[in-house]
């Protein structure tokens, strides 16, 4: 409770002395700042402090994972195959606090499409501890790179105002903080949400994309935004970069491991506990915890469907009001709501919609007043929950884009 007050209260400050300090008029500026400054410098402490704890201790949860998805694929193993993890992994002798990685990794086998392998098996070819330091560097490398990313797309003409209110609202989330304790991936998955929107008219966005769905699948929905856009150029160059990025799996592991993720996918491997245990943030997963679907029942599915019914529906809305900003926010909100491995670090990427608030040619931009208040609330909620965040943040979106709106007059080409 503790945490979600502070988090609350710092994001709220914070917004409002940024907005505070673009007024010509404002007074006190000397003391506001030292309360701006100290609420940032509270802020890196509190993200700081993970990262160096984590180089310094290792995790079970994820990164010892990674660590053995790169050993079995640097071994030239098949890393679809449980034989190949287990000999792997005793081979390792690591001192596990119980039987649940062995279980949720080492019975399963590799969990995402054999392209992702490419972010691993670096680390195979080091030391435990040595992959941990460079496995926490390599991520925070990405952290400065979207804090840059979002800094130039909304607040660039704010400068030093809108840098010390973008790095604080990074570092002060917990979903932030959760990434970086488990050694996820999810900040690097905003860096390539956030290039896919600066270049979304331009045919490298579909590198990005292709980029974005092998480090995570669910990503994939973000396509209809392409070709929602009718961006047939940014479609080709996501095909073809696709299609590298396989060659080079091939070319490095060979055709097996892609006949072992279509029929023998592991996905029918993972213990059916993962599906509702309390780290997971899925629509599935609360469900599943609230006792309205059933992991043998058909009921889910039912519901899956007409999400999706619904969602294309008002895509194809947004799509013809050309409210392309919340088509693309709408998208991703879905997709992290139907996945079923959302996890609550994947509220990182909620990031990608929260700042275009703040935006002043942004379609999603509230007034000042209104905007604090809702990162507020958001990041309060993030401290609780992220099913409730992206819950949030679509009843947000959803509002804002059925407000009337004057259609863009097209340019004579």
């Amino acid at each position: 409770m503790y945490i979600s007050t502070v988090t609350f209260l710092a994001s709220l400050a914070s917004c409002g002395l940024f907005y505070f300090f673009q007024r010509d008029s404002a007074k006190s500026k000397d003391i506001l700042w030292l309360i701006y400054l100290t609420i940032f410098g509270f802020a890196a402490y509190l993200f700081f402090s993970k990262v160096i704890y984590r180089m310094q201790h290792a995790e079970v949860w994820d990164f010892t994972a990674f660590f053995l998805y790169g050993k079995v694929a640097a071994s030239g193993l098949d890393f679809y195959k449980p034989e190949n993890f287990h000999q792997v992994f005793d081979s390792l002798r690591l001192s596990l606090p119980d039987n649940s990685f062995v279980r949720e990794v080492v019975d399963v086998g590799f969990p995402y499409p054999p392209q992702t392998i490419l972010y691993f098996v670096p680390l195979g070819f080091m030391s435990y501890n040595t992959a941990l330091v460079a496995w926490t560097l390599f991520n925070l490398f990405f952290v400065f790179a979207c804090i840059y990313l979002v800094y130039d797309q909304f607040f660039k003409a704010h400068k030093v105002n809108g840098l010390v209110l973008v790095a604080t609202l990074f570092f002060i989330l917990s979903p932030g903080r959760e990434t970086v304790l488990y050694s996820q991936t999810n900040f690097i998955l905003l860096f390539y949400l956030l290039l896919i929107r600066k270049y979304s008219d331009n045919k490298i966005a579909g590198v990005f994309l292709a980029l974005a769905i092998f480090t995570k699948p669910y990503m994939a929905i973000l396509g209809l935004y392409f070709l929602f856009k009718k961006k047939w150029s940014a479609i080709t160059y996501f095909i073809v970069s696709s299609a590298v990025i396989t060659g080079l799996v091939f070319i490095f592991f060979g055709m097996q491991p892609f006949i072992s993720y279509v029929l023998d996918n592991p996905s029918h491997r993972i213990p059916t506990f993962v599906f509702s245990e309390d780290v997971n943030q899925s629509l599935h997963a609360t469900l599943l915890r609230l006792n309205i679907v059933s992991l043998e029942g058909p009921s889910y599915l039912y519901i899956l469907a007409g999400i999706l019914c619904i969602t294309g529906i008002y895509s194809i809305f947004l799509a013809r009001r050309r409210q392309y900003d919340y088509l693309l926010a709408l998208l991703l909100l879905v997709g992290l709501l139907l996945y079923p491995g959302t996890v609550s670090g994947y509220g990182v990427v909620l990031l990608f919609i929260v700042f275009q608030f703040f935006g002043e040619d942004q379609q999603a931009k509230f007034n000042p007043y209104l905007t604090a208040l809702l990162i507020g609330l958001f990041y309060l909620l993030s401290t609780f929950s992220v099913f409730l965040s992206i819950c949030f943040l679509i009843a947000i979106i959803t509002a804002k884009s059925l407000k009337p709106t004057k259609l863009p007059v097209p340019v004579p080409v």
